[in-house]
This record gives structure tokens, sequence and C-alpha cells, in this order.
């Protein structure tokens, strides 16, 4: 009974590509600034975290399913700073609140 369940959660591990996060940063006037937390897997956005933060360094988060930019982002354009892809290892899967929330076959 082990091994069977063993075998399918590595079954159903592999037919999904990691999980990887990276980030997009836009200027907020007149002094904050939104973090966008995007993890993707296959290529596809799978869910967003939004981090608004003040020049106090205090922040407000939300998170949504799928793809998400606020309308005052889309409208700024190009993100002015961001950081590239990067894999997030199995074992810290379940710390990002984002994929616990909308992504539970993650784990």
């Amino acid at each position: 009974m082990t091994a069977a369940l063993a075998l399918s959660c590595t079954a159903r591990a592999a037919d999904h590509g990691p999980i990887t996060i990276r980030t997009e940063s836009y200027p907020r006037p007149p002094y904050s600034g939104a973090t966008y937390y995007v993890y993707e897997r296959d290529g596809k956005a799978i869910c967003t975290k939004l981090a608004v933060c003040n020049k106090y360094d205090q922040c407000d988060m939300s998170y949504h399913a799928g793809a998400f930019k606020e309308p005052e982002d889309v409208r700024t354009g190009t993100p002015y700073g961001g950081s590239p892809a990067v894999t997030i290892p199995e074992a810290k899967l379940r710390k990002h609140v984002c994929l616990a929330k909308f992504v539970p076959d993650a784990f």
C-alpha cells in the first residue's frame, strides 16, 4: 500500500514541470512600489502574489490565481525592475502561501 502511494505521488509530480518564481517591480507614486511574485509551471502563470510597500517598508499582500496585474501597473507598461525565473526547491514549496492557496497539487 505504501509503495503504491509513493508511486502515485511520484507519477503526479512527474506529470508537471518544476515551479518557478520571478518578480516584476512597478513604481507607485508618491513613495511606494508594487512587486509581483509570479509563480509559473510549464511556462504558464499559476498564481501571483502582489506586495505593495510604502517608503517605510510597510507592505500589503494579496494573492491571485493565475496571471494578475493591477490596472495602474498595466498602464505603466514595462516593469522598472525584476528578477529572472528560478526553480523553487521541492522542499520549500509548502512555505509559499500563493501555492498553498491555489495549487494544492504542487506538494
